[in-house]
C-alpha cells in the first residue's frame, strides 16, 4: 500500500521524546553513578548515547513504514519495519474513536488517535501517534458516519466514501451539551478519595530510587523517628496525608479540567484534560449500562458521578468504564442524563427492594473476618495491638450499611441493581443489553434460603458483570423469569412466599 497516508512528520520527534521520558530514571541513575566515576557509570554513559541513536533511527523507520487509508468499508493499516503487518478494520466494527492531545502533541498542534473494535482485546486496534486535527476529524467522520444503505443491503454509496474537503460542514448540530464548572471541579478534587493512590505512587517511586540513597540517609532517618515523640509523629503523618490530599486535588483538576460532553446525532463527544486533552466519541446505541457512583466523601453532600459502560471506549484508570458526568447533584442527575441518554432515566421514586434480614449476618461476617485476620495477630505482636480489635466495630458497621444499601428492582425493561463496598453504586441495565443472567446458591445460602443474582453485559474491550449477593432465593427466580420474558413484571409483593428455592 503506497497510496495511503503517513502520520505527521512530528511523529519521529514525539516517539523519540516519549522513549527518553521512559528512560528518565536510568538517566538520573547515570547522572549520580557516572559522576562518582564508577565502572557502571562509564558503561551507562556509553550505552545511553547508543540508546538515543537507536531510538531516533527506530522512530524514523516507524514513521516511514506506517501507512493508513480508508477505502470502501474498511480502514487499511500497514506497519512494520522488518515484520510487515496489514490490518483491515471494517467501519461497522469500529466501537470508539478516542482523540487526545498530550503535551508532546500539543507542542506541534497535533492529536493522537486510538481506534477500538469489539474484538480488540486489551489494547487499541489502531494507534495513530500524531495527526493534524483536521485530518483526525475527517477520519473520525468517515469511520463513524452511518453508511447510506440501499433498500436491500448495507452497501455504502460511493459518494459517501470519497474524500471530503469540508467535513465539518457535514457534522450534525449539537443537540445537548454539559460542562463541569470550576467550583464543581474543585469540589470533585477535594472529595475524590485519591489520597491513597498518591501515597501508593510515592511509595512505589521511593522503592525504585532507594538504591540511589546513601546508607547514612537510612541510619539518620530511623534514628530521627525513634527519638521523636508520639505527638510529633502523628503531626508528621497528618502533614503527609494533607500534602497527599493537595496533590490529589491538583491531579483531579489537571485530569478533568475543561470537561465537556456534547451530543451530535447518535454520538457523545466527551472532552477533558488540561495538559493532555482527550476527546472520546461514543455511539449511544453501543452504551449498555449507566452507573451512578457516590463516593463515601460525597454522599453527605448529595453528589454523584455518572459512568457509562459501552462496547468500546473506557480507560484503565476508570476500570474500563467511561465517565459521562464527573460530579453532579444527585437530585439533578436524571435531568443531566436525560439530555444525552433519556432511555436510561429511571425515576428514583421507583425505589429499591431491600435484602431480607436473614442476610444481614452474612454481610457482617464478610466485613469482620478480614479485619480479624489482621487484628488478631497484631494483638499478640504489638504492645498495644489489642486495640486493633476495636476495628471489629467498624467491620460490623460496614456490614450493616452494605446490607442496608443493597437491593434491586425492575422498571419496565430495565433492571436496577444497587450495592456498596465503600462507594454506593446503582446500575441501570436494559434487558436487551444483558448477555446472560445467573442465579447461584452455595450450601450456606441454600440453608438460609438466599442466592446470588448476577448479569453480564458487553463493556469496553471485554465483558463485565454485576451481582447482588444474598437476595431471597425466590426473588432470584423472579428476576430470571423477567429476563427470559416469561413475565413482564415480577411480583415482588410476595416477599417471603417463595422462601424455598427451586435450585
Amino acid at each position: 500500500m503506497t497510496d495511503g497516508k503517513r502520520l505527521h512528520g512530528a511523529t519521529v520527534v514525539i516517539m523519540l521524546l516519549t522513549r527518553l521520558k521512559d528512560f528518565i530514571i536510568p538517566i538520573v541513575f547515570v547522572f549520580f553513578v557516572g559522576a562518582s566515576g564508577g565502572g557502571v557509570g562509564y558503561f551507562a554513559m556509553i550505552a545511553l548515547p547508543v540508546l538515543f541513536i537507536f531510538s531516533a533511527v527506530y522512530s524514523f523507520l516507524y514513521w516511514l513504514t506506517y501507512w493508513y487509508r480508508v477505502e470502501d468499508q474498511e480502514l487499511h493499516v500497514k506497519q512494520g519495519i522488518f515484520v510487515k503487518k496489514h490490518r483491515y478494520i471494517q467501519r461497522s466494527r469500529v466501537q470508539s474513536f478516542d482523540m487526545s492531545a498530550g503535551i508532546l502533541q500539543r507542542m506541534f498542534g497535533l492529536v493522537k488517535v486510538q481506534i477500538e473494535t469489539a474484538g480488540g482485546g486489551g489494547e487499541p486496534d489502531v494507534h495513530l501517534i500524531a495527526l493534524d486535527r483536521a485530518e483526525a476529524k475527517r477520519l473520525r467522520q468517515r469511520l463513524l458516519a452511518k453508511p447510506e444503505v440501499s433498500a436491500g443491503d448495507e452497501e455504502v454509496e460511493s459518494t459517501d466514501l470519497k474524500e471530503r474537503d469540508e467535513p465539518d460542514e457535514l457534522e450534525p448540530e449539537i443537540e445537548a451539551s454539559w460542562a463541569l464548572g470550576f467550583k464543581y471541579l474543585l469540589f470533585a478534587g477535594m472529595t475524590s478519595g485519591g489520597v491513597g493512590l498518591v501515597l501508593s505512587a510515592v511509595l512505589a517511586l521511593f522503592s525504585q530510587v532507594d538504591v540511589l540513597l546513601p546508607e547514612a540517609f537510612y541510619e539518620t532517618t530511623i534514628g530521627f523517628f525513634l527519638s521523636s515523640t508520639i505527638t510529633f509523629l502523628l503531626f508528621l503523618v497528618f502533614m503527609i496525608a494533607f500534602f497527599a490530599w493537595l496533590i490529589s486535588i491538583v491531579i483531579t483538576i489537571v485530569k478533568y479540567g475543561q470537561f465537556t460532553v456534547i451530543k451530535r446525532g447518535n454520538d457523545l463527544v466527551i472532552s477533558r484534560g488540561l495538559l493532555e486533552r482527550k476527546q472520546l466519541t461514543l455511539n449511544v446505541h453501543r452504551i449498555t449500562t449507566v452507573r451512578f457512583v457516590t463516593g463515601i466523601l460525597r454522599q453527605p453532600f448529595g453528589f454523584t458521578t455518572i459512568y457509562v459502560e459501552s462496547k468500546g471506549g473506557g480507560s484503565a484508570d476508570e476500570q474500563q468504564s467511561t465517565i459521562l458526568v464527573p460530579l453532579v447533584p444527585r437530585r439533578t442527575a436524571n435531568d443531566v442524563l436525560a439530555k444525552f441518554l433519556p432511555e436510561f432515566v429511571v425515576e428514583d421514586d421507583i425505589g429499591i427492594k431491600p435484602l431480607p434480614r436473614r442476610a444481614l449476618f452474612r454481610y457482617i461476617m464478610r466485613a469482620v473476618v478480614p479485619i480479624l485476620l489482621v487484628a488478631v495477630p497484631l494483638s499478640f505482636v504489638l504492645p498495644f495491638g489489642a486495640y486493633a480489635l476495636l476495628l471489629v466495630l467498624l467491620g460490623i458497621f460496614l456490614g450493616w450499611i452494605r446490607h442496608r444499601n443493597s437491593g434491586f428492582n425492575v422498571s419496565g425493561d430495565y433492571l436496577i441493581l444497587q450495592w456498596r463496598l465503600f462507594n454506593l453504586n446503582r446500575a441501570v441495565i436494559p434487558r436487551k443489553r444483558i448477555q446472560a443472567a445467573d442465579v447461584t446458591q452455595s450450601p450456606l445460602q441454600r440453608w438460609r434460603r438466599l442466592s446470588t443474582y448476577s448479569v453480564s453485559i458487553l463493556a469496553s474491550m471485554s465483558g463485565k458483570s454485576f451481582d447482588i449477593r444474598d437476595i431471597a432465593a425466590g426473588r432470584g427466580e423472579d428476576l430470571l423469569a423477567w429476563y427470559s420474558k416469561e413475565v413482564d413484571t415480577p411480583d415482588f409483593s410476595r416477599e417471603e412466599e417463595k422462601g424455598k428455592s427451586m435450585i
